[in-house]
């Protein structure tokens, strides 16, 4: 078989429509751009020292994982978009990494103030790193919204680690932003779905919810200084982040392939 023959969609998929929101998710995004700025650090509510040692190393770690380039998920998706003929996907994926790294220099600054030390490098973090980069743009959203759904539930036990308002106020702010994303990632991993037979949609949605869990049982382990004090156990944590993704990717309803044409199955 011809190569560009196998690699091309079919052609009512490269057919391009508005319906999926494209136009939507790139105004949203684009409105949210002046908000992007870094709080300063009141001088009230410095962290006690049993607060530090408890959620450092936490936080370091997830200050990590925000700060990423999105190189590899910027090239996926201008791969798809000139496949698909989607001219504000880069656009939309460019201003997706400025807001993840936004929260980066958010969580930095704190950490700065109060004395945490940052992080270069963490063997978990790696591990998604590595995993993104090795299949195509389905692939990296999938690890994607997996990442946001599990921050999603540490951000909220995080909240409730401390008593400092400020760390409250953060993290309030990053699950505001993280519902945003998660919409926007749950509709196009949706669609991207959509274009797979039933069976094989339903194999990688299990795949998908085994994954979740399994690293969501790693994150309570790497993260249960944080955790624990919050009320979780592995099993409560675990529990809370499927219980997000039954919320945002296993809803009822009509699918939408990125045409925005409602699909069967």
């Amino acid at each position: 078989m011809n190569e560009s023959r196998a690699e091309s969609p079919h052609p009512q998929a490269r057919r391009r429509s508005n319906s999926f929101g494209w136009k939507y998710w790139l105004g949203e995004f684009e409105a949210r751009v002046p908000r992007l700025v870094i709080a300063p650090v009141p001088r009230e509510g410095v962290l006690s020292e049993q607060e530090k040692l408890r959620i450092r190393d936490s936080i370091a770690t997830f200050q990590l994982g925000e700060q990423s380039e999105g190189r590899t998920l910027l090239r996926f998706a201008e791969e798809f978009a000139l496949r698909r003929n989607i001219p504000e996907l880069p656009r939309i994926t460019e201003l997706f990494v400025r807001e993840e790294q936004h929260h980066a220099a958010q969580l930095g600054e704190f950490m700065r103030a109060h004395g945490l030390p940052l992080k270069k490098r963490n063997w978990t973090d790696s591990v998604f790193r590595q995993i993104r980069r090795l299949a195509g743009f389905e692939a990296a959203v999938t690890v994607l919204v997996t990442a946001e759904m599990i921050g999603f539930v540490y951000y909220r036990a995080l909240a409730r680690a401390t008593t400092n308002a400020h760390l409250q106020s953060i993290c309030r702010q990053m699950c505001a932003d993280e519902a945003i994303h998660l919409r926007y990632e749950a509709q196009l991993l949706r669609a991207l779905r959509a274009e797979r037979r039933p069976s094989m949609r339903s194999l990688m949605e299990r795949a998908h919810r085994t994954f979740l869990g399994v690293t969501a049982c790693i994150v309570f382990r790497e993260h249960r200084s944080v955790l624990a004090f919050a009320g979780h156990d592995v099993w409560s944590f675990r529990r809370d982040c499927l219980a997000l993704y039954r919320t945002v990717l296993a809803g009822g309803g009509a699918r939408h392939d990125l045409t925005g044409r409602a699909t069967s199955g």
